[in-house]
């Protein structure tokens, strides 16, 4: 973050006039206001009360809320914990906030300068704010990133382990048709494919990991992938003792995507789902849609259970490739989906619930919009 420098700092604005009451006073002028909210930082102007008089885009969209929403805020509202002094910039240290915006956690860096009027009278202070991590798409893509790597040194490892593993299962059969059809041995040999059977299981997903099918990008109606997955799931939901509930967005746009490799993210993430409720519960399937005004818009899909949730320990390992806490499972369904999703633009986050459970969240990119059409 390019910190204002630790001198001695001064921020002139006629935002407020000397003299004026606080709560009166007036948003930044047009060619100002257009400037902060160019900035790829939050912007938030206080009064001498430490409330908000002018909140930028950028803050607006880390937050979550609607524009002009935070004006009139007290500052320690939207910077949790922040002291009287730190807010009136006389405390010049930068500091962390951890905050809940919606379905997202972030953590914001900011800091706080004074600020004048043209006669150099203390009209109030501005704090200067960016997200130094966040769970959607910033740490969490950058460990994406560091698995390509892996999943090309996967991707040799499968065919050079599948080859002699197609020899070896041969044999196996082979011995097996030639003993009587009582013999134990038998029994022992039948096991031995099994475990055969598995090792391919791995292959086959290593190689999924690796070498994603090539997609085939069309325009996607998203509420009709989630129909047909949870129409396959049905029978597994029942057994499980599992109910459906649909919070599907009316008039949803359609995104660029693989409609049959979206299905397999989300049967992927349902039958997870599944198996977080041994005792059966509730799973539930929302989509929607995320708009700004100086980024591309987003799609949501989130499944939602009522399981135990996911272990603080574990959350920052559920998409790593062969992390896995079932005995039988081969840790590469998450991972595969991750990689699906990367590849159409989007991203996979995962939170737990306040009221127990957990929801993951594929978020994929509305297509930009057409020349001359103006942003929502």
């Amino acid at each position: 973050m390019a910190t204002p420098a630790a001198r001695e700092r001064t921020v002139r604005t006629e935002t407020t006039p000397r003299g004026a009451e606080a709560d009166t006073a007036e948003p930044p002028s047009s060619l100002p206001a257009l400037v902060l909210d160019a900035l790829e930082m939050g912007a938030v102007a206080l009064d001498r009360e430490r409330k908000v008089v002018y909140a930028n885009r950028r803050i607006e969209e880390l937050l979550g809320v609607e524009p002009g929403a935070l004006l009139s805020l007290p500052g320690n509202r939207v910077f949790p914990g922040a002291d009287a002094r730190w807010l009136k910039g006389a405390a010049r240290e930068s500091r962390d906030f951890r905050i809940e915006a919606g379905d997202r956690d972030l953590t914001l860096r900011g800091e706080s300068v004074p600020m004048r009027d043209e006669d150099g009278e203390v009209a109030g202070s501005v704090v200067i704010a960016e997200a130094i991590s966040e769970s959607e798409d910033g740490e969490f893509q950058k460990k994406i990133d560091r698995l390509v790597s892996l999943g090309e040194l996967s991707a040799y490892v499968a065919h050079e382990i599948r080859n002699p593993l197609t020899g070896i299962r041969t044999t196996v059969q082979f011995v097996a048709s030639k003993l009587r059809p009582r013999d134990s041995r038998r029994d022992d040999l039948n096991d031995v494919i099994q475990e055969l059977d598995r090792i391919e299981q791995i292959i086959t997903g290593l190689l999924m990991f690796a070498r994603p099918p090539q997609a085939k990008s069309q325009a996607c109606d998203v509420n009709q992938v989630v129909e047909r997955t949870l129409d396959l799931l049905e029978l597994q939901f029942r057994d499980a003792k599992v109910n459906v509930a649909r919070e599907l967005a009316g008039d949803l746009p359609l995104v660029i995507a693989d409609p049959d490799l979206l299905q397999q993210v989300l049967l992927n993430l349902c039958l997870n789902a599944i198996q977080a409720m041994p005792q059966g519960g509730e799973l539930t399937l929302t989509t929607g849609v995320r708009r700004y005004r100086t980024r591309r818009s987003l799609v949501d899909i989130s499944v939602t259970d009522t399981g135990g949730g996911i272990p603080k320990e574990l959350m920052e390992k559920i998409f790593d490739p062969f992390f896995t806490t079932r005995s039988m499972g081969t840790g590469l369904g998450l991972p595969v989906s991750v990689q699906i999703v990367r590849d159409a633009g989007g991203v996979i986050s995962a939170r737990n619930n306040a009221g127990g459970g957990a929801t993951l969240r594929v978020s994929l990119p509305l297509p930009a919009e057409p020349p001359g059409k103006p942003e929502e």
